[in-house]
């Protein structure tokens, strides 16, 4: 191993969407640090995440595999771990083992989420300071909680918590110590302390903006409720949509006020300064080591938010604010300043490329493709169909997975296996208003991007979206 390897510094935030940033574009929330970052390296405008459920999405950035390869198929809780599709394949290699045996220190601090987290693996044995989903194990934000003393305000059934919108609960911090990111980027530090001249390789997993959001109060001054703009399709009838986003349980209840989604909409700003503030603290520490110059630093989220598009929150949906991600990678030593990428990236596709960009071999065969040469080259890579899946829920079984997205130029289509199909002209139809899937001119539209997926999965295996092949 070359002593000079670069470093690798992978921020991954929870559910933050892809145009709440100053960087995107957005003209309310304030992110002067990752906007800083992004002007410095490479932005791709047009990242898509695999999966757009937290564990599934999570397992393919980090293995360069789709969910139906990985075998992630939804989210990993404990209580769930002999389920099928709720834990990470055991045989499948991330990028922490591919750098670990190639002399990194690695580790993570944060949540895991693909199963058996109390349990250090993939590669991240020299530092696991891991929270959430530990089941009877010890948890070690609940310990830090406890031996200082701190209000844990993340469980269920704190008095101080709102939820005039379902699955959006929020409120604001009594003392700063109650904040997990905090915590996370405190873990992180203590990680980069204890590295010496050996390369790292460190999974900063931050939870937020995630709810439950905890926010500062100071911040929330930043966004008055009058300045904050709802989403132009917020009462989206969903003519001639599938029926299944009628009864979805993330739909927003017509009961909910205006001013009431706005104000969880004001603390969702607010997490994601926030964010930005301890992203900052966590790249200053980079600086005042002498680490910034050949330190990888990724900054992403697993998969969007809806935040009231079409009438939904959360995710689970092939819209693009819940399917599409932010996406920087910044580094000094090997990446052109300020470049702008707008081809789109897939989520299998980053693994390989920070392995490409560190020197670093991938050795076993994966879904994702490396686009580092283009972006050292400052050009835009070649073009390819870009695919995500919603896996399966109980009702069907792991054997047959519910929907596939398949985005190809300025199409997208969303397969669903039990519904009504979906087909948008993203550069006619940005706000994707207008299902095309029944338009009897669009069938050979419809029959090429199947036959696309079918294609993908002929040479990676279908698994459970042998339905799509019949």
């Amino acid at each position: 191993m070359n002593k000079r390897s670069p470093n690798i510094l992978w921020i991954m935030c929870d559910q933050l969407r892809h145009d709440c940033t100053g960087f995107a574009g957005h003209e309310l929330v304030q992110t002067p640090n990752l906007d800083t970052l992004a002007s410095q390296g490479v932005v791709f405008e047009n990242t898509y995440c695999a999966s757009p459920v937290c564990s599934p999405a999570r397992a393919s950035w980090l293995t360069g595999l789709y969910p139906h390869r990985n075998g992630q198929l939804d989210n990993y809780s404990h209580d769930l771990v002999d389920e099928p599709g709720r834990v990470l394949h055991h045989d499948c290699i991330t990028i922490g083992d591919v750098l670990k045996d190639h002399g990194y220190r690695c580790g993570i601090a944060g949540p895991w989420h693909l199963g058996h987290d109390h349990m250090p693996q993939h590669g991240l044995t020299d530092f696991w300071c891991t929270y959430s989903y530990q089941g009877k194990h010890p948890d070690r934000l609940n310990e830090y909680f406890n031996q200082h003393g701190i209000n844990n305000m993340y469980g269920h059934g704190v008095p101080d918590h709102h939820e005039h919108v379902q699955y959006m609960r929020h409120t604001a911090w009594t003392d700063p110590r109650q904040q997990r990111t905090t915590w996370t980027v405190d873990r992180s530090i203590e990680f980069l302390k204890d590295c010496d001249d050996q390369p790292f390789f460190l999974f900063a997993s931050i939870k937020d903006p995630h709810p439950v959001m905890i926010v500062p109060p100071d911040l929330l001054n930043l966004y008055p409720l009058e300045s904050i703009p709802l989403d132009p399709t917020w009462r989206d009838p969903l003519k001639g949509k599938p029926r299944y986003q009628f009864e979805g349980r993330t739909r927003v209840a017509s009961s909910v006020r205006d001013r009431d989604f706005l104000c969880m909409m004001a603390h969702y700003y607010a997490l994601i300064t926030h964010i930005d503030e301890q992203v900052g603290r966590l790249l200053k520490y980079l600086d005042q080591t002498s680490r910034s110059e050949n330190t990888i630093v990724v900054f992403m989220s697993d998969h969007g938010e809806m935040l009231g598009s079409h009438g939904f929150v959360s995710k689970r949906l092939m819209y693009e604010n819940s399917v599409k991600v932010p996406c920087v990678i910044h580094w000094p030593a090997g990446l052109p300043k300020n470049q702008r990428i707008r081809t789109p990236l897939g989520g299998v596709d980053l693994m390989p490329t920070l392995l490409n960009l560190a020197g670093q071999p991938v050795n076993k065969e994966i879904d994702g493709r490396s686009v580092a040469e283009a972006i050292c080259s400052k050009r835009e890579p070649t073009l390819q169909p870009i695919f995500s899946e919603i896996s399966y829920n109980k009702a069907s079984g792991p054997e047959n997975a519910e929907t596939a997205m398949v985005l190809d130029g300025n199409f997208k289509y969303v397969w669903h296996r039990d519904d009504l199909d979906e087909l948008y002209n993203l550069e006619d139809d940005p706000l994707e208003m207008a299902n095309l899937a029944g338009h009897s001119e669009q069938e050979n539209k419809i029959d090429m991007m199947r036959g696309t997926f079918k294609d993908m999965l002929q040479r990676n295996g279908a698994g459970p979206y042998a339905w799509c092949t019949q």
